[in-house]
């Protein structure tokens, strides 16, 4: 099982020294991956419910959030190999084709270290801000991923779609990764399973799912996956572990271990920590808990 570690672009410790400093210990102590997150705004009357808890209640701590794409071409820039995802980028947000085009270029300036990770997103408030239709985000979102892969793979690439159209174009540069970095499906819903089963290298859910009703959903996902004559086994199950108990008590270490284990025994292959959701830590916390997820969790799970 790799693992991840979420970085600290959003939150009242947000810094540029911060999420270096997260960064660099991630590559120093092993870790497979860092992450950043996708939020625009943090409304004050919010019309939409945060499917990450059960009030619904956005995190305070998403006030502050820096851009995904910015944040990790900075980190790209300082490390060397530790793998660079968005846990989730939200598709509608944003035009595919200048995500094709900025995607493309961090994939070759990290030579091939992106994880795209993707998601229809949850927040009316937010698509009203970039003046785009809450109704059609999942139609919306299949065709955004279409539009990827067809400027990422073809040499003289159009699309011709209903609500993106490209014209006959050369589209340079490609990723270096071939035929393209690797597309992670965010969310634990029937959408997003069947979005994944359909596009994805990879289903990204979050530990709201227990592990068994996880195992459940991911024959699901293989049965679709099947039907569209997709091989089941190419697609990978990674998960975004947020709200565990704080790290550094150390009587929940056995509980968080065991729980990994179980993850690791349905099939996770790829877990993503991340340390800042539902409350923020310090960056001393989070440099202390990432020394005991490898030295001491990981090894017993």
């Amino acid at each position: 099982m790799q693992v991840g570690i979420a970085l600290p672009h959003f939150g009242p410790a947000a810094s540029p020294k911060a999420i270096l400093d997260v960064a660099r210990q991630a590559e120093a102590l092993r870790f497979d991956s860092v992450w950043a997150l996708d939020r625009l705004l943090w409304p004050l009357r919010a019309t939409s419910k945060y499917p990450g808890n059960p009030k619904g209640n956005l995190p305070g701590v998403m006030q502050n959030t820096y851009d995904p794409l910015t944040v990790l071409t900075y980190v790209a820039a300082h490390t060397k190999r530790v793998r660079l995802g968005t846990s989730v980028l939200v598709a509608a947000y944003r035009s595919p084709v200048v995500v094709a085009k900025m995607v493309a270029t961090l994939d070759l300036l990290s030579e091939g270290r992106l994880i795209l990770g993707v998601g229809s997103g949850w927040s009316k408030d937010e698509f009203v801000a970039v003046n785009q239709p809450w109704t059609e985000k999942d139609e919306r979102t299949d065709e955004f991923l279409k539009v990827l892969f067809a400027l990422w793979t073809a040499g003289e690439a159009s699309f011709e779609g209903q609500f993106y159209r490209v014209p006959e174009s050369f589209f340079l540069p490609k990723p270096l990764q071939r035929p393209h970095p690797p597309i992670w499906i965010g969310g634990n819903s029937r959408r997003a399973i069947r979005r994944a089963a359909e596009f994805g290298d990879g289903w990204h859910p979050t530990s709201r799912f227990s592990p068994s009703v996880l195992a459940e959903e991911m024959k699901h996902l293989q049965n679709l996956a099947q039907k569209a004559g997709r091989d089941p086994s190419a697609i990978a199950l990674t998960l975004r572990w947020n709200a565990f108990p704080l790290l550094t008590e150390k009587h929940v270490l056995g509980e968080v271990a065991e729980r990994l284990h179980q993850y690791r025994e349905v099939g996770v292959q790829h877990v993503c920590f991340d340390l800042n959701i539902p409350e923020p830590s310090s960056l001393t916390v989070m440099l202390e808990t990432m020394h005991l997820l490898i030295e001491e969790i990981i090894p017993r799970a």
